[in-house]
């Protein structure tokens, strides 16, 4: 259905943009027109869970203090390699999101054969669109590819609109699940798992892969935060609320609370 997509950095470019692997996504962008597949599929999510709440799933090491078994039937989003934990943990997701293409790389193929809705966004979907008919004999349905609109804590904006695209938050957190829960029409969000601390083990199963060697140093935690401050102030002027529910971590942009008090 979709061609396969090419894109070539000119010489000495590379070294000189700031964040390469985002900027190098924005030269290499996808035309337009393969957007307009997934924009019709995206309608259909706008205020489907009106009113409702959901809880959105990092994969921070805080998830092992976490009795994630109380979510049994509420609505979840899952992201990037949750997926190694969801059995131990006793939950399924709802929905599921990638948007590095590091991670993507990586996972693809168990994340494709996850019974879920998986949206991909940035670097991860645009590999999944450059190598989707390799990618099709993986996937139990077909992954819905939001295209990226640049960096939130630059734009100051926020998507209302999934639709239209995303804006690119430095975490998958921000990159996909906040915005695609406001546009479904959630009225609470719950966050799990997002410790937002690297400075010591990075994730719950205590898995160190490639994609992590060096994120500690490089990681630029104000620009999240303030990412962070946008969405909190977008759901806050909507009469909706984030609140997070993980145990520790550094991140204090929302109010907290503790699972056990919210089920």
């Amino acid at each position: 259905m979709l061609e396969k997509i090419t894109g070539h950095i000119p010489g000495g470019l590379k070294e000189k943009i700031p964040g390469y692997s985002y900027w190098h996504s924005l030269y290499f962008r996808i035309p337009s027109k393969y957007y307009l597949y997934y924009k019709h599929m995206l309608e259909k999510f706008h205020d489907i869970h009106k009113g409702q709440r959901c809880f959105i799933i990092g994969t921070g090491p805080s998830l092992n203090k976490t009795n994630l078994s109380l979510l049994k039937d509420e609505i979840i989003f899952g992201v990037n390699t949750l997926y190694r934990g969801m059995s131990e943990f006793g939950i399924t997701c709802n929905y599921y999101a990638v948007s590095d293409e590091m991670v993507w790389k990586k996972h693809y193929e168990n994340i494709l054969g996850l019974d879920t809705v998986l949206f991909l966004s940035s670097g991860a979907g645009k590999n999944y669109l450059s190598k989707m008919n390799f990618c099709q004999k993986f996937q139990k349905g077909e992954p819905v590819v939001i295209k990226d609109l640049g960096p939130m804590w630059i734009s100051k904006n926020f998507s209302k609109d999934l639709s239209t695209g995303v804006y690119w938050g430095s975490t998958i957190i921000i990159d996909i699940c906040l915005q695609a829960a406001y546009y479904m029409g959630f009225k609470e969000v719950y966050l799990l798992g997002c410790d937002c601390d690297y400075t010591k083990q990075h994730r719950f199963d205590r898995v160190e892969t490639d994609e992590l060697k060096g994120v500690a140093v490089t990681r630029n935690w104000s620009r999240i935060f303030d990412s962070y401050e946008i969405c909190k102030k977008v759901y806050e002027e909507d009469g909706r609320e984030i609140i997070n529910a993980t145990v520790g971590g550094k991140l204090e942009v929302f109010e907290r609370s503790r699972l056990e008090e919210i089920i």
